[in-house]
């Protein structure tokens, strides 16, 4: 499927002109060269020279912030840097111009799809998170900000960028990660049949409707804090007739009652918590399953997954990127708090979901931008 088919795979899709896609495929394809083509070739720089300059300073291995901090110092790793940034820029502004200018029909469209399968509660009396606001990925306003009623700006923009950026990489719909961690939940618990399956910082829907898909049978719930992807979300999933319930609700404690879940997970959820929320998160996990059932979530890969240059890669989301708990949820050790929120530590686990995407479609690894093609997972099952 080319670009100007993709824009017409579900009814919420803001199309748009030529002149306005070539802005955005610009900046994309920028961002794809820099992080697949520019970038790599920046580890040689450092096995070659800054990291034996640093042994030779400090009589030891350096650690990945030393890395990140020295690598700042090579010209062609700052002139990787500033592109980046400006690139992630420019393509959330492709992005915002496209949907501000169709901004009264989009939202027409959702107002229609009241009367779609699923349902979308709001709670415009919930306080947002203090540790969620400003512009976590550049996206002026965050996910968060609204500017008019029924506002559902932010969650069209984040749509549109993930479906153009990733070039059908993890499908047209992004829902291969919700699908890929269906089918390894699937594998890997044969015996768990969920009826009620919870996803923690939905977002706009692209995973929570891939799971949906991948388990038709199961009542889908999703949760998130920002009341413009949820109105997005609930639109876009009602335009393709999956059904799914929205909540505005916070996963740090929700209003769904003891014991009322299967399975809960998140996907890429947990790197924009604060270190005060990510317990209470994973106790609230713990609240909310019924005995045998599983949490899990996925995200990139736990710092100690990665050789030290690897980890000092994450340096330009956290410090450039606007996603300042990166650095602190990827060193957690996360099993000793699965079990600090009433797991049993014979019943957590780590692993990684391979991408039936990359699978399927044999799309290169360094496109999918899932850790070479598969999913991280970490997680653990409630005793009966």
């Amino acid at each position: 499927m080319d670009r100007t088919g993709m824009q017409a795979v579900h009814g919420m899709l803001a199309p748009a002109g030529v002149e306005a896609l070539a802005r955005q495929t610009f900046w994309d394809q920028v961002t794809m060269y820099l992080e697949s083509e520019a970038r790599p070739p920046l580890r040689k720089v450092y096995e070659e020279r800054v990291g034996p300059a640093l042994v030779a300073a400090n009589g030891r291995a350096p650690d990945r912030h030393e890395i990140a901090a020295a690598m700042l110092g090579v010209d062609a790793n700052r002139f990787w840097h500033s592109v980046r940034t400006q690139a992630q820029r420019e393509a959330s502004e492709a992005c915002r111009a496209v949907i501000v200018e169709q901004l009264d029909e989009l939202t027409e469209r959702a107002r229609a799809a009241s009367n779609g399968p699923g349902s979308l509660t709001l709670d415009p009396d919930m306080p947002l998170p203090a540790y969620l606001e400003g512009d976590v990925h550049l996206q002026v306003g965050g996910y968060y900000a609204e500017s008019r009623p029924d506002d559902l700006t932010a969650g069209a923009i984040y749509d549109r960028g993930m479906t153009l950026g990733r070039m059908g990489a993890q499908g047209w719909l992004n829902d291969d990660a919700g699908r890929s961690l269906a089918a390894w939940m699937k594998a890997q618990f044969p015996d768990l049949k969920p009826e009620r399956v919870l996803e923690m910082g939905c977002a706009v829907g692209h995973t929570v409707v891939g799971f949906k898909s991948a388990l038709p049978e199961a009542e889908v719930h999703g949760i998130d804090v920002a009341a413009p992807g949820l109105r997005y979300a609930f639109a876009r999933a009602a335009s393709m007739g999956v059904d799914v319930h929205f909540h505005q609700q916070n996963a740090e404690r929700t209003r769904f009652p003891d014991a009322s879940f299967d399975v809960v997970y998140s996907r890429i959820l947990m790197h924009e918590t604060s270190a005060e929320a990510t317990p209470r998160i994973f106790a609230e996990c713990h609240r909310l399953l019924r005995p045998g059932g599983v949490m899990f979530h996925s995200d990139a890969p736990q710092f100690d997954e990665l050789d030290a240059y690897a980890a000092s890669l994450r340096d330009w989301d956290v410090r450039f990127n606007n996603e300042p708990y990166m650095e602190g949820y990827y060193a957690l050790p996360l099993e000793k708090m699965f079990e600090a929120a009433g797991f049993a530590a014979s019943d957590t686990f780590r692993t990684f979901a391979p991408s039936l995407a990359v699978q399927r479609d044999a799309i290169d690894p360094r496109r999918s931008r899932t850790n070479a093609g598969r999913y991280f997972i970490a997680g653990a099952v409630k005793r009966a």
